[in-house]
């Protein structure tokens, strides 16, 4: 178990190495701290590590939002070429009123159109 790049040979290191310095008589009390410290540590990495998880599962949920909104974009485009291809005249093929309207020309007198 590793607690911000600590792991239990090293603590156990540490508090030999405590034990020796500040001695036996006043080792627990500075024990009962470390201790404290610890748990505080450890609720405080175990509240950011939950927080950084929420935060990533919104920004996937997001993500996953965003695509779905994107495939169903794309499948009406893929529909719309579809229908285009299928035969439907397109504004370039005289499919259009604007189209009939630009080409007077081709039309006898009398045969309906626009009168000039």
């Amino acid at each position: 178990m590793e607690l911000l790049g600590v792991g239990a040979m090293e603590a156990l290191l540490v508090l030999v190495v405590a034990l020796i310095v500040v001695g036996p008589h006043r080792f627990p009390e500075i024990a009962r701290q470390g201790g404290r410290w610890f748990r505080v540590a450890r609720r405080y990495a175990s509240e950011v590590t939950r927080d950084v998880r929420g935060a990533v599962e919104e920004l996937q949920s997001e993500i996953d939002e965003e695509r779905e909104e994107l495939r169903s974009i794309r499948d009406l485009g893929d529909e719309v070429e579809a229908d285009l291809r299928g035969g439907a005249p397109t504004p370039d093929e005289g499919g259009t009123a604007e189209a009939e309207a630009d080409a007077p020309a081709s039309r006898a007198p009398g045969e309906g159109g626009p009168a000039r």
